[in-house]
């Protein structure tokens, strides 16, 4: 009779998962090993349905804080000394990593293909209480024509910097399934009402995020 032990699919999976990310859902799982690999499957789903929502906010707030740079500074805002002169040093170097990006796949240097190559947090940075005097003050009511008239750039900017800091616990597979993630979802598409109703009223049938809660092990 052959007396060695069975080693478990949950063994198999540490080294390339790694024991100390497995831990993590073993222990929330109270050491059941079926659960917690089923805990970390559904972590992985949860992240995947929440790229549509974030996706739509990120996209909608890059558009809405391009308009504002455009009507302050130009078209070309990126490369406008006017811009530049006031810009913080992580904005400038986020630009020029985007222009790199750019010249490396042989695109020209125009503002569409600036923008989509801007990282999620250069434009939550562009919400920084720096640029209200320079840029807010004038120009975010046009820029964001249905935030709540009670919400401010203050507001606006928590809204943003929270869903960044979700998008990048998600975008680095990182667990999430300890976070309240019916709040999260909420406040996703909150802000994506405040940059655009109509676009979160079509995603929303679309969002599988609250299916997915219902369903966790």
């Amino acid at each position: 009779m052959n007396s060695e032990r069975q080693i478990t699919l949950f063994e198999k999976l540490g080294r390339s998962i790694s024991t100390d990310r497995l831990g993590t859902y073993l222990t929330a799982a109270g050491f059941n090993q079926d659960r917690a690999l089923r805990l970390y499957i559904w972590n992985a789903h949860i992240g995947e349905a929440f790229h549509l929502p974030i996706q739509g906010a990120e996209v909608a707030l890059r558009n809405s804080v391009n308009h504002a740079l455009c009507a302050k500074f130009s078209p070309d805002w990126w490369s406008a000394p006017a811009f530049l002169s006031i810009a913080d040093r992580e904005r400038k170097a986020d630009i020029d990593t985007a222009l790199r990006r750019i010249d490396n796949r042989k695109k020209p240097r125009v503002t569409g293909q600036v923008v989509a190559n801007l990282s999620f947090g250069f434009w939550v940075g562009m919400l920084q209480p720096r640029y209200n005097s320079m840029i807010w003050s004038a120009h975010l009511r046009a820029a964001f024509p249905s935030l709540p008239e009670e919400k401010s750039r203050y507001d606006l900017a928590a809204s943003a910097r929270r869903i960044a800091d979700l998008r990048n616990r998600i975008w680095h597979h990182e667990p999430i399934f300890r976070m309240n993630l019916s709040e999260e979802y909420g406040a996703v598409m909150e802000l994506l009402g405040w940059l655009c109703p109509i676009k979160m009223g079509w995603l929303r049938p679309h969002c599988r995020v609250p299916q997915l809660l219902r369903q966790k092990p």
